[in-house]
């Protein structure tokens, strides 16, 4: 190939000839099978336009630079290395700037100690370093070294090169040859190093900022995640299961209608707060005051049959006469009953519940049919709807501790009675219902009522809190693993 063209004028500075040497140099990083092979090709491609003795590409990996190529075609096995070459690396890569020997000026401010070195011990006229650099960090480094022209050169090129240092133009065409091989080769590292090698450099650089002793901030961060992983992981915290809750009646009568009629009279509506045997509701009588008068007429109907016979001394009659006297009386009491039960009255004191019947006065009423519902007024019972999830954990006896929407300020202390077996489909998910009684000071507050809602939380054994997330997602992590498999 022919070799840089030093004074024909190109675009932005550089030489026409240089321009296209460049876009081989990137076709040629293109055209290899991988990021290795790209790298052993490239520093041959600028081994030969640069008419240098050796090439070599360094990379920069977790933290450590290794030679991976030269421009012989050899690519070099992990750890592998040229200590002065690797010397001569590391300090471009340190400084961050495109280092040679011999330098044209004494007046030269970078460090090229490990260049020098490098200079003496391989005997060669010149050497370069260019690093190469994506979005501000150092990734490589391109080393050039260059010997003592031999006779096959042409004598203006001989020339040329016993004066040992490489010339401006040479420096900087090679500098924007490394600008443009560095994003190119970063993206075919990348993209060639199985999952297993990434991971294993992740850690190694990760080690190696712990060392840095300018990542002070870093380990600092390391050493708070290490003490809130381990206060999560060994100090047991409270431990709840959150749960709504409603509030009903620890008995729930419900009164309904004694046999076919009308309602005739509502005492009291949902809501009322009731006495024992005050008047609730009443029905209609009409026809059972009817059906009295008729038992009635018959029992004296009866009993004078039956005096009229024992007069007579017809005792066949009177003991036939007497048998429907006692029928007939038998009647009547069941009249008397049913005309008791037409009033609807309260067997307990508690709260009305359910039964507004204002609107049905006058309607007709079926035997059987609800009428009202009680409750009693200081006997409560508590159900918790607990997701399925966390009903292993519950067992009858815990603590808890309850909230009502209309009294937030008044904690109402629980205990679990019963947990119910049978689950129920809610927009929430699947729901257990799990049954509590109020306890202590909160099963005496006035103002409470059925039908009350609030949130619920029952105590469990305390646990670190990372335990108890990681027990939950191993559950969930079988659950998927059997639902997919």
């Amino acid at each position: 190939m022919a070799g840089l063209a030093p004074h024909s004028a190109g675009a932005q500075g550089l030489p026409t000839e240089s321009s296209l040497a460049l876009l081989g140099c990137l076709q040629t990083s293109l055209a290899a099978q991988d990021w290795r092979r790209s790298g052993a090709e490239v520093v041959s491609e600028i081994s030969q336009r640069l008419h240098c003795l050796r090439v070599s590409l360094g990379w920069v990996s977790a933290g450590q630079l290794r030679i991976v190529a030269l421009s012989d075609g050899v690519v070099l096995e992990e750890g592998a290395a040229i200590p002065e070459l690797n010397q001569a690396m590391l300090e471009a890569v340190h400084q961050h700037a495109t280092l040679f020997w011999p330098q044209p000026s004494k007046s030269a401010s970078r460090i090229t100690l490990a260049h020098q070195m490098l200079f003496k011990a391989q005997g060669l006229a010149g050497v370069m370093s260019v690093p190469l650099a994506h979005q501000g960090q150092v990734i490589g480094v391109l080393t050039c070294e260059r010997s003592v022209p031999s006779d096959t050169l042409r004598p203006s090129a001989q020339q040329e090169l016993i004066r040992g240092a490489f010339e401006p133009h040479e420096v900087q065409w090679l500098e924007v040859v490394a600008e443009g091989l560095a994003p190119l080769l970063r993206l075919q590292y990348q993209l060639s190093r199985p999952v297993s090698e990434r991971i294993r450099d992740d850690v190694a650089l990760f080690k190696h900022r712990l060392r840095d002793p300018s990542e002070r901030r870093l380990r600092w961060m390391m050493v708070a995640l290490a003490l809130t992983l381990a206060y999560g992981l060994l100090w047991p915290m409270p431990n709840r299961v959150n749960a709504s809750a409603r509030l009903e009646g620890a008995v729930q009568r419900v009164l309904s209608a004694s046999q076919d009629g009308f309602l005739r009279e509502v005492h009291v509506r949902p809501g009322d707060v009731v006495k024992q045997g005050q008047l609730l509701a009443e029905l209609s009588d009409d026809e059972l005051q009817s059906a009295k008068r008729a038992r009635l007429a018959e029992v004296a109907q009866q009993e004078n049959t039956f005096a009229e016979a024992f007069a007579r001394g017809d005792r066949g009659q009177a003991a036939m006469a007497q048998s429907k006297v006692a029928e007939a009386k038998a009647q009547l009491a069941l009249v008397e009953q049913q005309l008791a039960r037409v009033r609807v009255t309260a067997p307990f004191d508690g709260v009305v519940i359910a039964g507004d019947l204002h609107q049905q006065l006058g309607a007709p009423l079926k035997r059987g049919d609800p009428l009202l519902t009680l409750a009693p007024g200081l006997d409560w019972r508590v159900v918790l709807e607990v997701d399925e999830s966390d009903v292993p954990e519950l067992q009858r006896g815990q603590a808890a501790s309850l909230r009502l929407a209309a009294m937030p300020g008044q904690p109402i202390a629980l205990v679990i009675d019963r947990i119910t077996p049978v689950a129920r489909s809610t927009a929430d998910g699947v729901r257990y219902e799990v049954e509590a009684r109020p306890t202590g000071v909160g099963a005496g507050l006035a103002g409470l009522r059925p039908g009350l809602e609030g949130i619920a939380k029952i105590d469990l054994p305390e646990r670190p809190v990372l335990w108890r997330w990681s027990v939950k997602a191993w559950q969930w992590l079988r659950m998927m693993v059997w639902t997919w498999l």
